[in-house]
């Protein structure tokens, strides 16, 4: 497959190395059959068939490349542009994989990258191209979700100081900045396994403040096997 690096384009990177230890189970969650399907591939699909992405890069522990690849012809995601990079065991680590094969592939620097958590698999279509509008002018966009409850600061097991909810949000994906900011910022970091996400891996790095973009509670990331039920029975209730 014959792809312009040099060019700019908007790359999503779905990061897949979730182990699912929350949920009892040897395969990796995003591999699991949910409704009829793998679950990595409900969110490959919304920014697969996005507009506003050129490139897909998946990113998935070694001896699951295979099979991803395997996945992506059987569902015809394969038709996308798009590359299968070995993760890392840290999230952080796995994301600047990504980023090093963009490197070596000598990516244009003003190319923005959109980052995904493949066990968030309700993002749409609106998030993705809001995050890739908000990041062409800020450089840096995050997914989040006003808080709606009291709010408070712990210490020694008991509430320390309250919070102004107002001033709270809850971080979701997508999350999108630019390539060259992006790659500054793990060039910057000593150690990015100990970021949660990117935003905060850039912001650290860098100062720069992300523009906020509005989620949804409905993208909500699988963690356990409540949420993974109530996924399931979101997903029949479609059909």
């Amino acid at each position: 497959m014959v792809f312009d690096f040099t060019s700019t384009h908007n790359y999503a990177v779905l990061l897949m190395g979730g182990k699912g230890l929350r949920l009892n189970v040897e395969t990796p969650k995003q591999y699991m059959v949910v409704a009829g399907q793998e679950l990595f591939v409900y969110a490959a699909k919304t920014l697969s068939e996005s507009r506003s992405i050129d490139f897909m890069i998946y990113v998935v522990p070694k001896r699951f490349k295979e099979k991803t690849e395997e996945i992506l012809r059987k569902t015809g995601l394969n038709k996308k542009p798009h590359a299968i990079v070995e993760g890392a065991e840290e999230r952080e680590l796995s994301c600047k994989n990504a980023i090093w094969f963009l490197r070596e592939n000598r990516v244009n620097p003003h190319s923005l990258i959109l980052v995904h958590d493949a066990d968030r698999p309700n993002v749409t279509e609106d998030m993705v191209s809001r995050n890739i509008f908000e990041a062409t002018k800020s450089q840096a966009a995050v997914t989040a979700i006003k808080a709606d409850d009291s709010m408070a600061l712990i210490k020694d097991g008991a509430i320390d100081m309250y919070v102004d909810r107002s001033s709270v949000v809850r971080l979701q994906t997508p999350q999108t900045f630019s390539y060259a900011l992006l790659y500054s910022s793990f060039l910057r970091t000593e150690d990015a396994g100990s970021y949660t996400d990117e935003g905060s891996l850039v912001t650290k790095a860098t100062g720069t403040k992300a523009t906020i973009v509005n989620g949804d509670p409905s993208n909500y990331k699988i963690t356990n096997e409540n949420d993974l039920k109530i996924f399931e029975q979101s997903r029949k209730k479609k059909k």
